[in-house]
């Protein structure tokens, strides 16, 4: 079960995510962002990893999908909470940024 939460500050979308984060779970994840993306018209993305407790290969092939969406409506994504080696396995792009906290992606992220 993955639980989501949400908060928008300064038009960056901060989502909460906890539990597990599998191709099951993760389509309640998958209809948000896209409600938020193309309904909301949301492009700046905290997505915060700290609380999930299993990431796999699978997971995040639906992440980069995500995050390819995201890119091609001129969005701008911070990860925070990631390992190391998850990190190194996500697809690369000059909107993603890896960040220590949600705080450190306002300063990547702004309007």
């Amino acid at each position: 079960m993955l639980g989501i939460s949400k908060e928008v500050y300064r038009g960056i979308l901060f989502l909460r995510m906890k539990g597990k984060f599998t191709p099951e779970s993760s389509q309640n994840w998958t209809e948000e962002i896209n409600r938020l993306l193309y309904q909301q018209g949301l492009h700046y993305f905290v997505l915060n990893f700290q609380e999930v407790e299993d990431l796999d290969s699978k997971s995040l092939a639906i992440l980069e999908n995500q995050l390819s969406q995201i890119y091609l409506h001129c969005g701008k994504v911070a990860i925070c909470g990631m390992n190391s080696k998850d990190e190194q396995r996500t697809l690369k792009n000059e909107n993603l940024y890896f960040v220590q906290n949600e705080w450190d992606a306002c300063h990547y992220l702004y309007l």
